[in-house]
């Protein structure tokens, strides 16, 4: 059987920030996007990740 701490410390050092992500991660920026305070946003992409596509590998051609 695998040690679950190990392989959550592991899950935890993939992601820059040191911890995984929380549903209010996502609902902050929902809360963010519908506010006025967003109103001059338009067309991006956010990726709520904790950094961890920082350390992904880039494709090789």
């Amino acid at each position: 059987m695998a040690d679950s701490s190990r392989l959550y410390r592991e899950l935890l050092a993939m992601h820059p920030v040191g911890r995984l992500g929380e549903p209010t991660d996502i609902g902050n920026l929902a809360v963010w996007l519908a506010s006025a305070e967003s109103a001059f946003v338009t067309g991006q992409v956010y990726v709520i990740d904790g950094g961890r596509t920082k350390k992904l590998p880039l494709p090789i051609p």
